[in-house]
Protein backbone atom coordinates (compact mmCIF):
# COMPACT_ATOMS: atom_id res chain seq x y z
CA UNK A 1 0.00 0.00 0.00
CA UNK A 2 2.78 2.46 0.90
CA UNK A 3 6.01 2.66 -1.00
CA UNK A 4 9.24 4.13 0.27
CA UNK A 5 10.64 6.71 -2.08
CA UNK A 6 14.40 6.63 -2.56
CA UNK A 7 16.45 9.47 -3.94
CA UNK A 8 20.07 9.72 -4.85
CA UNK A 9 22.28 12.77 -4.66
CA UNK A 10 25.63 12.65 -6.38
CA UNK A 11 27.30 16.03 -5.98
CA UNK A 12 30.02 17.05 -8.40
CA UNK A 13 33.06 18.91 -7.20
CA UNK A 14 33.57 22.04 -9.26
CA UNK A 15 36.64 23.64 -7.68
CA UNK A 16 39.77 21.62 -8.42
CA UNK A 17 42.45 23.41 -6.42
CA UNK A 18 43.66 26.45 -4.57
CA UNK A 19 44.27 28.76 -7.53
CA UNK A 20 42.59 32.08 -6.65
CA UNK A 21 39.17 32.69 -8.17
CA UNK A 22 38.07 36.12 -9.31
CA UNK A 23 34.60 36.99 -10.54
CA UNK A 24 33.11 39.57 -12.84
CA UNK A 25 29.49 40.48 -13.56
CA UNK A 26 27.59 41.19 -16.74
CA UNK A 27 24.17 40.92 -18.35
CA UNK A 28 23.10 37.65 -19.94
CA UNK A 29 22.36 37.93 -23.67
CA UNK A 30 20.65 34.52 -23.55
CA UNK A 31 19.88 31.90 -20.93
CA UNK A 32 23.17 30.57 -19.55
CA UNK A 33 23.59 27.52 -17.33
CA UNK A 34 25.68 27.27 -14.19
CA UNK A 35 29.35 26.39 -14.85
CA UNK A 36 29.12 27.15 -18.58
CA UNK A 37 32.03 28.63 -20.57
CA UNK A 38 30.96 32.06 -21.81
CA UNK A 39 31.99 34.92 -24.08
CA UNK A 40 30.65 38.38 -24.93
CA UNK A 41 28.45 38.90 -27.98
CA UNK A 42 28.49 41.96 -30.27
CA UNK A 43 26.37 43.88 -27.74
CA UNK A 44 28.75 43.11 -24.87
CA UNK A 45 26.31 40.67 -23.23
CA UNK A 46 27.29 37.29 -21.80
CA UNK A 47 26.44 34.24 -23.95
CA UNK A 48 27.59 30.61 -24.18
CA UNK A 49 30.82 30.00 -26.09
CA UNK A 50 29.97 29.11 -29.68
CA UNK A 51 31.88 27.99 -32.77
CA UNK A 52 35.31 28.47 -31.21
CA UNK A 53 36.53 28.71 -27.64
CA UNK A 54 39.07 31.43 -28.52
CA UNK A 55 36.63 34.17 -27.42
CA UNK A 56 36.07 32.66 -23.96
CA UNK A 57 36.11 35.17 -21.10
CA UNK A 58 35.07 32.97 -18.17
CA UNK A 59 32.81 30.31 -16.63
CA UNK A 60 29.44 31.17 -15.14
CA UNK A 61 29.00 30.85 -11.38
CA UNK A 62 25.19 30.73 -11.55
CA UNK A 63 22.34 30.23 -13.99
CA UNK A 64 20.84 33.37 -15.51
CA UNK A 65 17.94 34.09 -17.84
CA UNK A 66 18.21 36.53 -20.75
CA UNK A 67 18.73 40.14 -19.59
CA UNK A 68 19.42 39.07 -15.98
CA UNK A 69 22.69 39.83 -14.17
CA UNK A 70 25.19 36.98 -14.35
CA UNK A 71 28.34 36.32 -12.31
CA UNK A 72 31.21 34.50 -13.98
CA UNK A 73 34.68 33.34 -12.93
CA UNK A 74 37.57 34.99 -14.76
CA UNK A 75 40.28 32.96 -13.00
CA UNK A 76 40.38 29.66 -11.15
CA UNK A 77 41.03 25.93 -11.20
CA UNK A 78 38.01 23.74 -12.02
CA UNK A 79 37.12 20.13 -12.83
CA UNK A 80 36.34 19.79 -16.54
CA UNK A 81 33.70 17.10 -16.03
CA UNK A 82 31.62 19.51 -13.93
CA UNK A 83 31.25 22.02 -16.78
CA UNK A 84 28.04 22.55 -18.74
CA UNK A 85 29.55 22.28 -22.19
CA UNK A 86 27.95 24.22 -25.06
CA UNK A 87 27.16 22.27 -28.24
CA UNK A 88 29.97 22.10 -30.77
CA UNK A 89 32.80 22.90 -28.35
CA UNK A 90 35.45 20.27 -27.63
CA UNK A 91 37.04 20.02 -24.20
CA UNK A 92 40.61 20.11 -25.56
CA UNK A 93 39.91 23.33 -27.45
CA UNK A 94 38.39 24.79 -24.28
CA UNK A 95 41.41 23.80 -22.16
CA UNK A 96 43.80 25.59 -24.50
CA UNK A 97 41.71 28.76 -24.66
CA UNK A 98 41.06 28.84 -20.91
CA UNK A 99 44.75 28.68 -19.97
CA UNK A 100 45.27 32.03 -21.71
CA UNK A 101 42.91 33.69 -19.23
CA UNK A 102 44.16 31.87 -16.10
CA UNK A 103 41.37 29.30 -15.94
CA UNK A 104 42.77 25.82 -15.50
CA UNK A 105 40.66 22.73 -16.20
CA UNK A 106 41.60 19.38 -14.69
Amino acid sequence: MYEIETRKCEPKNFFAGNFPTLTETGTAGEKVEEHMPVMKNEEGKIVAVSATAENMIGITATTAEKEEPVVYYITGEFFADALSMPDGIELEELKDASRKISIFLK
